[in-house]
């Protein structure tokens, strides 16, 4: 549990120094360039996996904290003055803390929130996995998932995510691997009195790879990439059982 802890401590620090609040200042920014930026800021707000296909069991409970990087164009105009202090890292981090319940019918339900440290950046998400396959000692799970998310705290943007995944998994001792595809559908509207776009439906392709690592009874360690237009990568420590 105190290595929970000093983890969940540890991600929400990293994360606050690079932390910057989101604002419209720039009444030149054009149509492409919030596309652009909508696009690059709803993947890093999207709800990740972070756990293999297996699905928890009625009993089962998935408590974590993660933080997700994303690579995003920190040179380019829409971030240099879309964010307060108008020098944006290359990558933007977002923590969250994860929460996942087994139900029967090999079905499970999650959710996520945060609230980023020194930034008006708050998101929660929620999602559902099903297992077509569960997966035995000769076999891989087979599972697909959706899932939703939503931008707070930003007054001048709204942005939602919806996404659709299948994922593959297959346990190996203490490690297990797992794979995905996914289609991630992100929207976005401003409302500011600067500008005046159109809103933004932008569906993207991604391909997901990651790795469950669990060193001792009950604790686990995820790391994850997201490989597509915009490109990430997570890590998750917290409690399985």
């Amino acid at each position: 549990m105190k290595r929970a802890v000093f983890v969940v401590l540890f991600i929400f620090l990293v994360s606050s120094v690079f932390a910057e609040d989101i604002e419209f200042t720039d009444s030149t920014l054009t149509q492409g360039e919030f596309e652009s930026f909508t696009k690059e800021l709803g993947v890093a707000l999207s709800f990740n996996p972070m756990s293999p296909a297996e699905t928890l069991g009625v009993t089962g409970f998935d408590i974590g904290a993660e933080l997700v990087v994303t690579d995003i164009s920190d040179n380019k105009k829409y971030w240099e003055t879309l964010v307060d202090n108008n020098d944006p890292s290359s990558y933007l981090p977002v923590p969250r803390l994860h929460v996942q319940k087994g139900l029967p019918f090999n079905i499970d339900i999650g959710a996520m929130y945060t609230a980023v440290p020194n930034s008006n950046i708050k998101l929660w998400g929620v999602e559902l996995k099903y297992a077509l396959l569960e997966g035995t000692a000769a076999t891989p799970a087979l599972s697909i998932r959706g899932s939703f998310s939503k931008l707070e705290g930003v007054d001048e943007l709204d942005i939602t995510t919806q996404s659709g995944d299948i994922l593959i998994s297959k346990g190996f001792m203490m490690l297990t691997p797992y794979a995905g595809l996914s289609a991630l559908r992100i929207n976005g509207s401003e409302n500011s009195d600067l500008v005046n776009f159109e809103d933004i439906h932008e569906v993207i392709y991604r391909g997901l790879a990651g790795l469950q690592f669990s060193p001792l009874p009950l604790f686990v360690i995820n790391l994850e990439a997201s490989i597509g237009e915009v490109n990430q990568y997570g890590v998750k420590a917290g409690i399985r059982f």
